[in-house]
C-alpha cells in the first residue's frame, strides 16, 4: 500500500520543530504545529494565549520575510497552530506526526502513548532525535505503532541544511519508510540517507568524534586557535575551522552531546574517553564563555564593538584562557591549497621544515578516518553515504572515504601503526569497499579538485534517485564553457507510452559562474540552431551555485573602448534572446542558485522556467551603472503587470531594478512576478534536471497538439501558462512621475534612476512596448558615455562590491 503524505503535524515549536514545520509548508503540505501551554498561565487565558509558543514561532518567521524558515511569508497560511492540551485530537487528521521535543526518553515515550490513542491507522510517527536509538524509543509500544515509526533526523536550520538521516526499525513497514523518503526528497528538498539504528547515526557519530578529537589534539600539540583552524581548513573541513565550529555549536552544548553519545556506545568504541573533553572547556564555561548565542559571540573567538563603534575580533589564549588579538598563523600547512593532502601531510618530512601543524593533521585525519571506516557496514553498507552525510551535514569539502583515496590506505595504516592505534585492517578493508562501491553504484571518487572530468550530466554521488548513466556518444557538442547533450526521453524521463517527444537536448553550462561572454553566447546560439534544425526541445541547465552571473564585466569594459563595441554586444544578445522566445520548439531554463542580470534576462525569454526553490534572481545591472539591456526591462514590465496591474507595473519594475533586488527564494520570485504562475519550482536541487526535462516535454506536447495556439498552454496544475514570452503583451501602462517615487537627488545614481524611469515610462507610449529593445539599447549607450557608469564598473571589478556614486 502506498502512503501519501499531504498533511504533516509537528509537536514541538522550538527552533528545530518550527523549522521542520516551515519547510514542510514550503513544500506544499498542510501543517499543524503544536507545543505545550505556557507555564504559569492564568486559567482564564484565551485560546490564542494558550497557543503562544507555536504562534510565536510562526510570527518570528513572518517577521524574517523570505530569509527565515518560510520561503515567503504567505506560506504561513498553510500552517495552523495549537497546543498539546486543547488540540491533541486534531492529530487524527494528519498523515505524518513528527516529534521534536526534549531529548528525554521517558518524556518521548509518554508522548508516543498519547499519539497512539489518536493517530489514524495509516499515520506515520517519527522522532527528530539526534542520539537515542529507535529501539529504545519504541520499547513497549504496540506493534502497529512500531510498524509506522521511523527516526527522521534533520539538521539545523531545516530549510537550508539538505541532509536527512532516516532510520527504520525491525518492524517498520517498507511503505512507511518509502513515504517519508519520497516526501522529503521531492517536497522538502532533502538528500535522504538510510542509517542503521545506531547511536548518533552517521553524521553526529563521526562529526562529534572529529570535533572532540581535533580540539583535544590541537591542545596536545600546543597549537593556537588560529593554527588549528587554519590546518583544519586546509584539510577541507568547514571554513569556521574546528574552534569556530565549537563556537557555532555551543561550548555549553557540546559536552552534553558528547556525554549522551558516550553513554550509548560501548566502552570498546574508539569514542570512549573523548567525551571527557579538555579542562579548557570547563574553565571557559566557568567564565561564561559559551560560544555564539544569537548576536553574541564569546567562545574561542570573541566579537564586540569598542567605544568608538568599531567591530573588534579577538581569540582565546588556550593557556591563560584570556582573550588576545588575532595573530596570523606561521604554520607552513596553512599556506597549502585546500585538499592538497600530499603536500600538507608531508611537510614534517622535509629537511629543516619540521611543522607541528602537519603532525596535528596526520594525527586527526588518521584517527578520524579509522573511526569512519568502522561505520561500514555497522551503520551503513554504503561508504558513499558516509561521505554524503559529512559533506551535507557538517559541510566537509571531502567525505572521509574520498580522503582515504586521496591520502592512500597504506599511508594511513603506517601512521596508525606508528601511533600504536588500530585496528589496521579497517582502513585496508575500507579501501576495497570503496572500489566495490564504485562497481555496484557507479559512484566515482574523483581525486581532482573542481568539477570531475568524467562526462556526467549531474553529480551522481549526490543524487538519491539519479538519471541513468549517459551513453558515451550523448555529448554532441562541447566547449570549455558548456556541453550539449542529446537525451532519449524514454530512457531518462520514463515517459511511458508517449512517443511525441522521443529526444530532446540539454545545454549544460559548466563554468563556475557562467558569465555571458561572447563564447557562451556562441554556445547558446549553436545549441538553439541545432534544436531548431532537429525540432527538439532545448533545456539550458546549470546545477552549480550560479546559473548565469550576467555579462562578463571585464570584457564589457573592453568593448567600451571600441567605437561600436557595446552597440554590437547589446544587439547580439537581444537578437539571440528574441530567437529563443519566438522559437518553434520550447526552450526551458533550468536554474539553480543565482541568475543575475543577463542570466535572468535569458531565462525570462524562455518558454518555461524550472527553478530550484533556493534561487536568487534579480536584474542587478544598476550596481555597475547601467540598466538591463537584453529585454529584461521589457519582460519584467509584462510580468509585474500580471501580478500588480497596469497602473502599478512601472512603479514595481522601477523598484526591482533600481534596488537591484535579488530574491531569497523562487517563492518570492513568483510573488514579485519574476517567475510566472506556470513556472515550476523544484525543492530538491538533485531533481532540477529531471523536472526541467519533463517540463520541456509537456510544453512540446502542447505545441504539437495545437500549433495554431501554441502560445497558450497548461501547467501541471491545470492553470494557463504562457509558452512564449513574445505573447506577453503588456496592457496599457500608467506612467509614473518622479514625485511618486523616492529617488536619488544627486550623483550618478540620480542620472541612472532618471534614465531608468524615462525608459520604463516609454513603454506606456503607443508602440513603446513593442519597440522596447531599441529603447533599452539606446538608454545603455547613453549611460556608458557618463563617467559615473565606467567608474562603477571599474570599482566593482577592483573591489567586488558596488560603488555608491
Amino acid at each position: 500500500m502506498t502512503i501519501a503524505i499531504n498533511r504533516v503535524a509537528v509537536i514541538g515549536a522550538g527552533v528545530m520543530g518550527a523549522g521542520i514545520a516551515a519547510q514542510a509548508a514550503n513544500g506544499g503540505a498542510k501543517v499543524l504545529l503544536l507545543d505545550r501551554v505556557p507555564d504559569n498561565l492564568a486559567a482564564t487565558a484565551s485560546y490564542e494565549q494558550r497557543n503562544a509558543i507555536a504562534n510565536g514561532a510562526i510570527e518570528r518567521f513572518i517577521r524574517q520575510g523570505c530569509t527565515g524558515g518560510l520561503m515567503h511569508p504567505s506560506v504561513a497560511d498553510q500552517i495552523e497552530t495549537g497546543n498539546t492540551e486543547d488540540d491533541f485530537h486534531r492529530l487524527a487528521g494528519y498523515d505524518w506526526i513528527i516529534e521534536v521535543i526534549v531529548e528525554d526518553l521517558a518524556v518521548k515515550q509518554a508522548l508516543y502513548k498519547r499519539i497512539e490513542t489518536v493517530r489514524a491507522p495509516h499515520a506515520i510517527v517519527s522522532s527528530n532525535t539526534s542520539t537515542i536509538p529507535l529501539a529504545k524509543l519504541t520499547e513497549g509500544m504496540p506493534e502497529s505503532f512500531c510498524q509506522h515509526f521511523v527516526v527522521s533526523h534533520y539538521f539545523n536550520p531545516p530549510r537550508y541544511m539538505p541532509l536527512l538521516e532516516l532510520v527504520t526499525g525491525e518492524h517498520t513497514k517498507d511503505e512507511v519508510a518509502l513515504a517519508v523518503e519520497r516526501f522529503n526528497d521531492y517536497q522538502m528538498g532533502k538528500s535522504v540517507i538510510r542509517c542503521a539504528d545506531r547511536p548518533g547515526f552517521i553524521a553526529n557519530r563521526l562529526g562529534v568524534f572529529w570535533m572532540q578529537l581535533a580540539l583535544q589534539e590541537a591542545i596536545r600539540f600546543d597549537l593556537t586557535v588560529e593554527d588549528a583552524d587554519a590546518i583544519m581548513q586546509a584539510c577541507g573541513f568547514p571554513k569556521t575551522g574546528i574552534f569556530g565550529l565549537w563556537d557555532l555549536c555551543g561550548i555549553d552544548l557540546m559536552p552534553e552531546v558528547s556525554a549522551s553519545l558516550a553513554r550509548l556506545l560501548p566502552d570498546s568504541d574508539d569514542f570512549s574517553g573523548l567525551e571527557k573533553g579538555d579542562p579548557v572547556i570547563s574553565q571557559m564555561l566557568a567564565k561564561g564563555y559559551s560560544g555564539r548565542k544569537g548576536k553574541v559571540l564569546q567562545g574561542f573567538y570573541r566579537q564586540f564593538k569598542d567605544d568608538s563603534g568599531q567591530k573588534v575580533r579577538q581569540v582565546l589564549d588556550l593557556h591563560s584562557v584570556e582573550y588576545r588579538e588575532l595573530q596570523p598563523t606561521a604554520l607552513l600547512g596553512s599556506q597549502i591549497r585546500t585538499g592538497d593532502f600530499y603536500r600538507l601531510l608531508n611537510i614534517a618530512g622535509e629537511p629543516d621544515q619540521q611543522d607541528k601543524g602537519t603532525a596535528y593533521a596526520r594525527s586527526v585525519l588518521s584517527r578520524m578516518l579509522s573511526y569512519a571506516s568502522q561505520l561500514v557496514p555497522d551503520v551503513t553498507a554504503d561508504p558513499s553515504s558516509v561521505d554524503l552525510a559529512m559533506k551535507l551535514g557538517y559541510n566537509w569539502r571531502f567525505g572521509p572515504f574520498e580522503m582515504i583515496q586521496k591520502i592512500g590506505a597504506e599511508t594511513l595504516n603506517l601512521w596508525l601503526q606508528q601511533s600504536q592505534r588500530g585496528p589496521l585492517s579497517q582502513i585496508a578493508d575500507t579501501d576495497s569497499q570503496i572500489h566495490s562501491g564504485i562497481a555496484q553504484t557507479d559512484i566515482t571518487y574523483s581525486v581532482n579538485d573542481g568539477p570531475s572530468g568524467d562526462d556526467q550530466l549531474a553529480d551522481i554521488s549526490r543524487r538519491p534517485f539519479t538519471l541513468a548513466q549517459l551513453p558515451d556518444d550523448a555529448v554532441i557538442m562541447q566547449s570549455d564553457r558548456s556541453r550539449l547533450w542529446q537525451l532519449d526521453s524514454q530512457e531518462f524521463i520514463h515517459a511511458e507510452g508517449d512517443t511525441s517527444t522521443p529526444t530532446l537536448l540539454c545545454l549544460q553550462l559548466t563554468d563556475r559562474i557562467n558569465p555571458l561572454s561572447e563564447g557562451l553566447l556562441d554556445d547558446i546560439e549553436q545549441a538553439l540552431n541545432h534544436a531548431l534544425e532537429q525540432q527538439q526541445p532545448l533545456v539550458i541547465f546549470s546545477q552549480g551555485p550560479v546559473f548565469i552571473a550576467g555579462a562578463d564585466l571585464k570584457a564589457f569594459l573592453k568593448l567600451t573602448e571600441q567605437a561600436d563595441g557595446i552597440d554590437r554586444y547589446i544587439r547580439r544578445g537581444q537578437a539571440l534572446f528574441y530567437r529563443i522566445e519566438t522559437a518553434s520548439i520550447p526552450v526551458v531554463a533550468a536554474m539553480s542558485g543565482k541568475a543575475l542580470g543577463g542570466g535572468l534576462e535569458l531565462a525570462l525569454h524562455c518558454h518555461g522556467i524550472q527553478a530550484v526553490a533556493e534561487s536568487h534572481l534579480g536584474l542587478v545591472e544598476n550596481l555597475v551603472g547601467i540598466v538591463p539591456g537584453w529585454g529584461g526591462c521589457k519582460h519584467l514590465l509584462a510580468r509585474t503587470c500580471a501580478v500588480s496591474g497596469p497602473d502599478q507595473a512601472i512603479k514595481a519594475t522601477f523598484s526591482l531594478i533600481r534596488d537591484a533586488r535579488v530574491t531569497a527564494s523562487a517563492h518570492e520570485a513568483k510573488a514579485l512576478g519574476i517567475l510566472r504562475a506556470g513556472d515550476g519550482i523544484t525543492m530538491n536541487p538533485d531533481r532540477l534536471l529531471e523536472d526541467a526535462l519533463q517540463r520541456a516535454i509537456r510544453l512540446n506536447q502542447q505545441m504539437l497538439a495545437d500549433p495554431q495556439d501554441a502560445e497558450r498552454g497548461q501547467d501541471e496544475s491545470g492553470s494557463a501558462q504562457t509558452l512564449s514570452a513574445s505573447s506577453e503583451q503588456a496592457l496599457p501602462l500608467t506612467p509614473v512621475t518622479e514625485d511618486q517615487l523616492t529617488m536619488a537627488e544627486e550623483g550618478y545614481q540620480q542620472v541612472l534612476e532618471q534614465s531608468l524611469l524615462k525608459l520604463l515610462n516609454s513603454a506606456a507610449d503607443e508602440n513603446g512596448y513593442q519597440n522596447f529593445y531599441d529603447a533599452e539599447r539606446l538608454c545603455n549607450l547613453a549611460l556608458i558615455q557618463h563617467p559615473g557608469a565606467l567608474e562603477r564598473m571599474r570599482y566593482f571589478l577592483d573591489k567586488g562590491r558596488p560603488l555608491q556614486n
